[in-house]
Parts: structure tokens; C-alpha cells; sequence
């Protein structure tokens, strides 16, 4: 008899609340031999998209300039949380630059009170980018601990 399993994934809702609280991201792209590349990027969640930016000097910008595709990795590090405290998301999509001016004053505006995940000061010169997110892969292991507790 096959093992039953708790459903973990997070619903959309939780999800926006979820990326709604994450201000730093694993972003994930191609170099240019079509090998795995990461760096880490401040990011912030806004009316159904994530946003992220990237320093221009970084790899990471050349190689979206190459190809767009990209995975946002996104986890709740929480110090001291325990097993059945883990959430994460991994988003994946085509990074596209943000073209209307009034969204791009928005999403500057939050990411400038972000500091960099790397340096730990204000970003220098970089270019901010969105993914959707409807392709996406997620757990909370509360709801593991929640299967047993019923």
C-alpha cells in the first residue's frame, strides 16, 4: 500500500503572503555555457509579480541579457526555527524588465529600503526585473505536523 502523504505546497494565497514577507532571494540563471549561475538579489512582491534587482556588474545581469530565463529560490531563514517552521518557494519564469514608469517608481521605492543581501549597504546601479508567478514549486512543512496532529 503506497505511504499517504501531507500535501505541502502552498495554496496562492499563502503564497502571496508568504513572498509578501521575503525581502532576499537565490536568483538563478544560465551562463554563457548554459551552465547554473546563482547570486543572491534583494527582491520584494508586488500586485502578483516578484521583483528583484541585480547590480549591472553582477554575472547574473549579463547572463539575463543573454537568456531571461530564471528561478527565484525564496526561503523563510527565521534563526532558531525548528523543521515544521521551513517555507519556501521556488519561482521560475523569464525575468522582463519593469516598462511602466509608475510600477518602477513603486517597486524602486520598496527595493531602496532593501539592502543589498551581498554588501549589506544600498544598491549601487542595478536593474530591477519581475517574474510571475505561475509556475511555481513550494512547501510548508507545518503542514506536515498539522497531518498528525488531526
Amino acid at each position: 500500500m503506497p505511504r499517504e502523504h501531507a500535501d505541502i505546497r502552498m495554496n496562492a494565497e499563502e503564497l502571496a503572503l508568504f513572498l509578501g514577507t521575503q525581502t532576499r532571494c537565490i536568483l538563478g540563471t544560465l551562463d554563457a555555457e548554459a551552465g547554473p549561475w546563482g547570486d543572491a538579489a534583494a527582491c520584494v512582491f508586488l500586485d502578483g509579480a516578484l521583483y528583484f534587482r541585480v547590480p549591472r556588474k553582477a554575472r547574473s545581469f549579463a547572463n539575463i541579457q543573454r537568456d531571461s530565463r530564471v528561478c527565484c529560490a525564496v526561503e523563510d531563514n527565521v534563526t532558531g526555527a525548528g523543521y515544521y517552521e521551513m517555507k519556501g518557494a521556488i519561482v521560475h519564469g523569464l525575468a522582463t524588465t519593469v516598462s511602466d514608469p509608475a510600477v518602477a517608481k513603486r517597486v524602486a521605492s520598496a527595493l531602496d529600503q532593501i539592502p543589498d543581501p551581498v554588501t549589506g549597504s544600498p544598491a549601487e546601479d542595478g536593474a530591477v526585473f519581475s517574474i510571475g508567478v505561475d509556475d511555481v514549486a513550494s512547501f510548508d512543512f507545518a503542514k506536515i505536523k498539522r497531518r498528525f496532529e488531526m
